[in-house]
């Protein structure tokens, strides 16, 4: 999933969970754990409608990470 995908609305949900922009998913001096929860929910929520913050909770990290790796765009096939 290409985080650039998200709506603002997404973004906002995901902020609003966190307590931090997502911005600060780059940094490696804050806790992310949040802002991955909230961009897994947000993402899964698209393809599930049904899926909650309790089910974004209970993903792995390796299943967060392939989500957000999961982006079919490669910039130099262009």
């Amino acid at each position: 999933m290409n985080v650039n995908e998200l709506t603002m609305g997404e973004i906002d949900e995901v902020e609003t969970y966190a307590g931090v922009p997502l911005s600060s998913l780059a940094s490696t001096e804050t806790s992310n754990t949040k802002l991955l929860i909230g961009l897994a929910f947000v993402i899964k929520r698209k393809e599930d409608p049904k899926f909650s913050l309790e089910h974004a909770k209970r993903l792995t990290m390796d299943e967060i990470t392939a989500m957000l790796e999961d982006d079919d765009t490669d910039p130099k096939v262009k």
